[in-house]
């Protein structure tokens, strides 16, 4: 059984260092869903998903994750991150919270606060 830990640390690593659909290819379950404060509209599957990874990682730089705090319980986890990043030209910093359940050491569920 993976390290769920350890998991979550590598992908709050892939995304400081720009690795976004990299890190997502490695580390999401084939059935995974992802929601946006709970709109989870063509967020079903992990195909569907990586569009819209690439489609964020295409027009972003990230410069900066600060992790502010990791929950770890079972088969869930949870991290709150200050994140500084260029958007299609535009600098922005945004705090969010991102809520995980894992399947055979992959997220099968991401839920953005």
């Amino acid at each position: 059984m993976s390290n769920i830990r350890s998991n979550l640390e590598a992908v709050l690593k892939g995304i400081q260092e720009n690795k976004i659909v990299e890190t997502f290819d490695k580390y999401y379950h084939d059935d995974v869903v992802m929601f946006e404060k709970g709109d989870s509209t063509n967020r079903v599957g992990k195909a569907q998903n990586r569009v819209a990874e690439q489609g964020f990682a295409s027009n972003a730089t990230i410069h900066e994750l600060k992790v502010l705090k990791v929950l770890v319980d079972g088969d869930n986890s949870a991290y709150e991150a200050e994140m500084t990043f260029t958007y299609a030209g535009n600098k922005i910093t945004k705090t969010q919270w991102s809520i995980q359940q894992w399947k055979d050491g992959l997220i099968i569920k991401e839920e953005f606060y």
